[in-house]
């Protein structure tokens, strides 16, 4: 007796075939969220919230995507302002020079591969942070709480349980990515409130 498999009956049927390719233009992902406000600050951290929730809630698949079309440039300038941090800063974060960055922007590209994968390795990261932050934090307090900027100071931060390094270094690699969201994982009783 032989077994033979038809690779169309390991595929997802029903709603949940529809959620593993929400975006006909995986590019679409970097901008679903875009709204105009007068606050450009403003705009630039609710961007920064809906494609952190975007990530919480979109399945592997999307977010594989999402990177292969290629990350927007632009994303450096949205991480700075939402977090307040510099450009520059940024752009150490993302490993993208300065010359690489403006030459992107210039010519509106996408940034490098490597530098997309770091974007969205800090948008994973600050997927979990957010999911921890509201399982395990008082409501009351987190509406004054700065998760963006602690998050964003806390990337730079040498952490012993990632061999001295920091979780900025650490999101070099999908594997490096994965220790950082099991150190967010293990801080949930002690996440800043």
């Amino acid at each position: 007796m032989s077994l033979a498999v038809d690779s169309r009956s390991l595929r997802l049927r029903g709603k949940a075939a529809d959620r593993s390719a929400p975006f006909a233009d995986p590019s679409a992902f970097w901008l679903r969220s875009f709204k105009k406000c007068g606050d450009k600050a403003e705009q630039h951290r609710q961007l920064l919230r809906d494609l952190v929730g975007q990530v919480a809630t979109s399945p592997g698949t999307t977010l594989f995507d999402a990177v292969e079309a290629g990350v927007p440039a632009w994303m450096v300038d949205v991480i700075a302002s939402a977090t307040g941090e510099s450009a520059a800063q940024v752009m150490e974060l993302i490993g993208v020079s300065p010359s690489t960055f403006r030459r992107k922007e210039e010519l509106n590209e996408r940034l490098p591969d490597a530098a997309g994968h770091r974007v969205m390795g800090f948008l994973r990261v600050a997927a979990s942070l957010h999911r921890l932050l509201h399982e395990s934090g008082d409501p009351e307090q987190l509406r004054n709480f700065d998760v963006d900027g602690w998050l964003a100071q806390w990337m730079r931060v040498e952490l012993p349980e990632l061999g001295g390094k920091t979780p900025a270094q650490m999101l070099r690699n999908p594997e490096g990515q994965r220790a950082v969201e099991q150190v967010l994982e293990r801080m949930r009783g002690g996440l800043p409130a």
